[in-house]
C-alpha cells in the first residue's frame, strides 16, 4: 500500500526560503511552492491542499494577507494557514491572525519548530 503524503501549499518568493522549506518538509509532505498569490490560486484550482504556509510580502498585486482571506473564504478544506514572515511587529501578527491565519511565526524558523507546527495541524486529519 502506498503512503500518500499530505499536500502543502507554500507561498514564498524568496528562493533560499523555498529551498529551506523543501529540505525540511519534502520527506514527509507533498509540496507545491508558489512565488506569488496568483500562482497559488492557480494551484488551488487543481489540487486539494491540507495546509498553507504563507509569507506576508509577496510580489504582484496581492500580499499574503489577501491570500489568507481568500483561503478562509474559498478553500475551507485547508486545515490551517500558517504565516512565516520576517515582519516581526505585533501589528503584523494581529493582522495575520485577524485575516484567518492559525499561526504567526517570525523568520528565521528552526527545522524542528517548522516540522512541529506543520504536524500540529496535519495530525489526525484524513
Amino acid at each position: 500500500m502506498t503512503n500518500i503524503k499530505p499536500k502543502l501549499l507554500i507561498v514564498e518568493d524568496e528562493v533560499y526560503s523555498q529551498i529551506y522549506y523543501s529540505n525540511v518538509l519534502e520527506a514527509d509532505y507533498d509540496l507545491f511552492i508558489a512565488p506569488t498569490v496568483s500562482e497559488a490560486k492557480k494551484a488551488l484550482r487543481d489540487t486539494k491542499f491540507k495546509l498553507a504556509i504563507v509569507d506576508l510580502s509577496l510580489p504582484g498585486g496581492e500580499d499574503g494577507l489577501s491570500l489568507i482571506r481568500y483561503l478562509c473564504l474559498m478553500h475551507p478544506e485547508i486545515t490551517a494557514s500558517i504565516v512565516i514572515s520576517a515582519h516581526a511587529y505585533p501589528k503584523n501578527r494581529e493582522e495575520a491572525l485577524d485575516a484567518g491565519a492559525a499561526e504567526f511565526i517570525t523568520k528565521p524558523i528552526m527545522a524542528d519548530a517548522l516540522l512541529g507546527v506543520v504536524q500540529k495541524y496535519i495530525q489526525d486529519t484524513p
